[in-house]
């Protein structure tokens, strides 16, 4: 995700959420969600143009921010398995 894409999710996450963290702080929440959640699709991820992988990427970061990922992966697990199957690629192994 480039900066630019990093600071207007940033600035939505703070027009809903009223988070009080810093710009930094929120930057390496969306950076760990990113991460997290493209490692579950096995596919790196437009989160411009996919809007529920975003949608996913932003609720992560509420929960994040309150120390309850465990919560969060037990409450999003079918949509974590949703993009599972859009990005799947079967292989020949």
């Amino acid at each position: 995700m480039t900066k630019i894409q990093i600071k207007n999710i940033i600035e939505q996450i703070q027009n809903e959420q009223h988070p009080i963290e810093d710009e930094e702080t929120l930057a390496g929440y969306i950076e760990d969600a990113e991460y997290n959640i493209n490692s579950y699709a096995g596919e790196k991820i437009n989160y411009e143009i996919d809007l529920n992988a975003k949608s996913l990427l932003k609720n992560y970061v509420f929960y994040a921010r309150y120390k309850r990922l465990a919560e969060f992966k037990q409450l999003y697990a079918g949509e974590y398995a949703d993009l599972q199957a859009k990005y799947y690629k079967p292989s020949s192994v």
